[in-house]
C-alpha cells in the first residue's frame, strides 16, 4: 500500500474513531439520562396510583379490578400487587411490543431502569404492596432515533474529514511526488532540478537534492572542459582548428571498416602554391590564410550536415562527406570561398586543386587516397584551380540509380528472404555474457550478395524508407531474441532520422511491449550526430523505454564530446566510442587521457562505455586497462 493512502487510511481512520468514540458517549449518557426518568417515572406512577386506591378506601377485592384496568390501557410493561402476607393478589406482564427500535439495538443498548413501589393502603390497615414498570418502547425509539441522527452525521464528517484529508494530502504529495520523480530520473541517469514546494519539510528535503544535482552537474562540466581541453590537444591542428592527420586518417580508417559509418565519400584540397607564399609574403600572412582556409573548410558543416575537415599536412587538408550528400556542387561553392580568402591574401598564389571520390565499405585507404593524388595530379597538369572526380576503383560496379534501389528496397521490406542480420561478438566485461552486433544486410537482385548496411541505409534515409527498414530490423532481432533465449544481448542499429519521427517511436514502443520476454536484452544504438540533433526526440525515447528494460545508448561517439554536457539529463544506458579514438590508442598518450576522463564523466552518471573498432590485441589491452566495459572489433571476434 503505498505512503499516500496510508496516510490518507490513517487520518481518516482517526476522525472516525473520534466520532465513534463521540457518538458511542453520547448514547451511553443518552441512555443513563433514559434509565433515570424511567426509574422516576415507574416511582411517580407507583405512588400516585397508591395514593388514588388507598384515598378510596378499597379492600382487597376493589384492588385487583382498578389496577388490572389501568395495566390494559397499555403503558405499562409490569404490574403486581403483593397483600400484606405476601400472597400475589395481581401479577400482570405485559408481551414484548414493538417499540421501532431493531432488537439488536435494544440488546446492545438495554435500558435497566429501577420499577416503582408504594403501599396501598385502607385507613390504617395495609392493603398491600404496588410494583410498576412503565412500557420503556418509548425510550427506546428515542435512544434509536438519536443514534440515527448521529450516525447521518457522523457520515456527513467522514465525508468531510475525507474530503479535507485529500485535500491536506494532495497539498503535501505533490511536493512529495515530485521529489519521487527527481530521485527515479537520478536513478535513470537523468540529473534534472525540481521547483522547491512551500510545505517546509518538502522544501528543505527539494533544496538539498536540488543542491546534490547542481553540484554534480558543475562538476560535470567542468570536468568537460578538461577532457575537452585534451581531446582537442591530442586530435586537432592547433593552427586551423581541424582534425589533425592522425586523427582524421584514423576516421577515415574507421569509415572504411565500419558498419554504418555515416561517410560516404572522400575529398582533397591543396594549395598548390603554399611554399611560395611562405616565401613572398611572410610566415604571417601563410598562417592567417591556413586558418581562413580551416575555417571555411569548418563551414562544410552547414552545407552538408556532418562533414569531418581535416589538415593532412602544410598544403593538404581533406573532408569526409557524410553518404548522402551530393559532392560536385558543394565542393564547387568552396572552392569559389576559398578563391575569396587567397585572392585576398596571396594573390597571384591563389591556386587550389580539389579532388573527391566516393567510397564504399572495405576499401582500403591507401587506394582510395591514390585514386585521389591522381586526380590532383591531372589539375596540376592542367594548371589551373579545379574540382575534379576521382576515377572508379578497379572493378567496381556501376551504382544503380535511385528508382532501381527503390525497387530493391521495396522488394527487401515486403519479403522475409532479402534482410537479414549479421552476427559479430562483443566482449562485455568478463566476456562471460554471450552479446553480438547484429548489423542489417540486404540482399542484392543483380549479385545474390549480401550487401553491408554502409551500401544501402543511406540510399534509403534519401528514398523516405529508413523508418521502415528500421522497424524490419527490430522484428528480426525480437525474431532471434525469441529462439535464443541464452543470448544476453543483441546490439541492433536504428537511424537518428527515424528516432525523430513520432510515428516511428509509438510503433516501436507497441512493438516492444507485444514482446516483454526478450525486450529487456535488446540493444538500441543511435548515431552520435543524428542523435544530438534531435535531442528531444532521443530524450522522450530513452524515458519510454526504461519501463521496458531496452536499453539505448550513442554509438560512434566522442567527435562531438564537447556537447557531453546534453547527455545529463537524456538518460541513455551506454555510449559506444568512435574507432577513430581507438586505432593505435596504446601508443598514443593524448587519446589514452582523453579517454580516461570520457570513462570518468560517463560513469559518474550511470552511463556504459564501450570501445569501437578494436582491431589489435595491445589497443584491446589498453582498453580494458582504461576502465570500458566492452569492445567490439577484429581483436574479440
Amino acid at each position: 500500500m503505498s505512503m499516500t493512502r496510508q496516510l490518507w487510511l490513517s487520518i481518516l481512520g482517526s476522525v472516525l474513531i473520534a466520532l465513534v468514540a463521540s457518538v458511542l458517549a453520547a448514547l451511553l449518557n443518552a441512555r443513563a439520562y433514559l434509565e433515570t426518568q424511567l426509574a422516576m417515572k415507574n416511582q411517580d406512577n407507583a405512588t400516585t396510583l397508591a395514593v388514588a386506591l388507598s384515598q378510596g378506601g378499597a379492600g382487597p377485592e376493589d384492588v385487583v379490578p382498578a389496577v388490572t384496568a389501568l395495566f390494559d390501557s397499555g403503558h405499562y410493561a409490569l404490574i403486581q400487587v403483593v397483600d400484606a402476607r405476601g400472597v400475589a393478589l395481581l401479577d400482570k406482564v405485559a408481551p414484548p411490543a414493538d417499540s421501532g427500535a431493531p432488537d439488536w439495538f435494544m440488546r446492545l443498548l438495554p435500558l435497566r431502569s429501577l420499577p416503582g413501589r408504594a403501599e396501598i393502603t385502607s385507613g390504617w390497615q395495609p392493603v398491600g404492596t404496588l410494583t410498576l414498570m412503565s412500557d420503556a418502547g418509548f425510550a427506546y425509539r428515542a435512544l434509536w432515533d438519536t443514534a440515527v441522527g448521529m450516525s447521518a452525521f457522523i457520515l456527513a464528517a467522514g465525508l468531510l474529514a475525507g474530503l479535507l484529508s485529500s485535500l491536506v494530502l494532495r497539498r503535501i504529495t505533490r511536493p512529495l511526488q515530485a521529489v519521487l520523480e527527481q530521485a527515479e530520473a537520478i536513478n535513470q541517469h537523468r540529473f534534472i532540478t525540481m521547483p522547491e514546494p512551500k510545505v517546509p519539510e518538502m522544501k528543505a528535503l527539494a533544496a538539498a537534492m536540488n543542491d546534490t544535482v547542481n553540484r554534480l552537474r558543475i562538476d560535470f562540466e567542468e570536468d568537460a572542459r578538461r577532457y575537452e581541453r585534451m581531446r582537442l590537444q591530442a586530435n586537432f591542428d592547433p593552427l586551423t582548428g581541424l582534425a589533425n592527420r592522425v586523427h582524421f586518417l584514423a576516421s577515415l580508417d574507421s569509415a572504411l571498416d565500419q558498419e554504418g559509418t555515416p561517410f560516404g565519400a572522400l575529398a582533397i584540397v591543396r594549395l598548390r602554391k603554399l611554399g611560395k607564399i611562405n616565401r613572398a609574403l611572410g610566415r604571417e600572412v601563410a598562417n592567417d590564410l591556413l586558418r581562413r582556409i580551416g575555417a571555411r573548410l569548418d563551414e562544410m558543416t552547414g552545407r552538408c550536415v556532418g562533414t569531418m575537415p581535416g589538415r593532412l599536412n602544410g598544403a593538404d587538408f581533406a573532408l569526409l562527406l557524410p553518404a548522402g550528400c551530393d559532392p560536385a556542387p558543394v565542393l564547387n561553392e568552396l572552392l569559389l570561398d576559398l578563391h575569396g580568402v587567397l585572392d585576398g591574401l596571396a594573390g597571384d598564389y591563389s591556386t587550389v586543386y580539389i579532388s573527391h571520390a566516393a567510397f564504399q565499405p572495405g576499401e582500403p585507404a591507401d587506394r582510395l587516397l591514390a585514386r585521389l593524388d591522381q586526380a590532383l595530379a591531372r589539375a596540376d597538369v592542367a594548371g589551373g584551380s579545379a574540382v575534379l572526380e576521382a576515377a572508379p576503383e578497379n572493378g567496381a560496379a556501376p551504382r544503380a540509380g535511385g528508382e532501381d534501389w527503390r525497387a530493391t528496397l521495396r522488394q527487401a521490406l515486403d519479403t522475409e528472404d532479402h534482410l537479414r542480420l549479421d552476427d559479430y561478438p562483443l566482449r562485455l566485461g568478463d566476456g562471460h555474457d554471450r552479446h553480438r552486433e547484429a548489423p542489417l544486410r540486404l540482399r542484392s537482385d543483380a549479385s545474390g550478395e549480401w550487401l553491408a548496411a554502409g551500401s544501402f541505409v543511406p540510399i534509403s534515409d534519401r528514398l523516405g524508407l529508413v523508418r521502415e527498414l528500421d522497424l524490419n530490423t527490430l522484428r528480426l532481432a525480437i525474431a532471434e531474441l525469441e529462439v535464443d533465449e541464452e543470448l544476453s544481448g543483441l546490439w541492433i542499429n536504428l537511424s537518428a532520422k527515424a528516432v525523430g519521427d513520432a510515428e516511428f517511436r509509438a510503433r516501436l514502443l507497441d512493438l516492444l511491449g507485444n514482446h516483454p520476454a526478450c525486450r529487456d536484452r535488446l540493444w538500441l544504438e543511435i548515431p552520435e550526430a543524428g542523435g544530438l540533433a534531435r535531442l528531444e526526440a532521443l530524450r522522450e525515447l530513452s524515458r519510454d523505454l526504461k519501463p521496458l528494460g531496452c536499453r539505448i545508448g550513442l554509438e560512434h561517439y566522442g567527435h562531438q564530446f564537447n556537447q557531453i554536457g546534453r547527455l545529463y539529463d537524456l538518460g541513455l544506458d551506454f555510449l559506444k566510442v568512435d574507432a577513430s579514438f581507438i586505432h593505435g590508442l596504446d601508443s598514443n598518450p593524448g587519446n589514452q587521457a582523453f579517454l580516461a576522463g570520457l570513462l570518468e564523466i560517463a560513469h559518474r552518471i550511470g552511463m556504459l562505455v564501450f570501445a569501437e573498432g578494436v582491431e589489435r590485441e595491445q589497443e584491446l589491452a589498453k582498453v580494458l586497462e582504461l576502465g570500458f566495459d566492452g569492445a567490439s572489433g577484429a581483436a574479440v571476434r
